[in-house]
């Protein structure tokens, strides 16, 4: 068998940024890495009556090795499942 050792437990420092992504601009491969880059929308300021600019702002840029990629994959498609879940629940 192929068993995996223990995860050692999560540690949360409460230190840490949070990122706020509204987009994911790119993803790509580096070196067998996955390379996710997320933007999220900026207004300039108004100038006289015209609409304020908007403008896409790289947030984050992540690197995962492609076990934490596929991590991420399966976490997002347990999440997305229950959301379906949740959607076909009659009110």
């Amino acid at each position: 068998m192929n068993e995996q050792p223990p995860k050692p437990p999560l540690e949360d420092p409460l230190h840490e940024k949070e990122i706020f992504a509204s987009d994911v601009a790119v993803v790509g491969m580096i070196h067998e890495n996955i390379a996710v880059t997320l933007a999220h929308l900026r207004f300039d300021e108004p100038v006289a009556n015209q609409m304020p600019k908007v403008r896409r702002i790289v947030a984050a840029r992540l690197m995962l090795t492609s076990a934490a990629a596929g991590q991420l994959l399966q976490q997002l498609q347990r999440l997305a499942s229950q959301i379906e879940a949740c959607d076909r629940i009659p009110n």
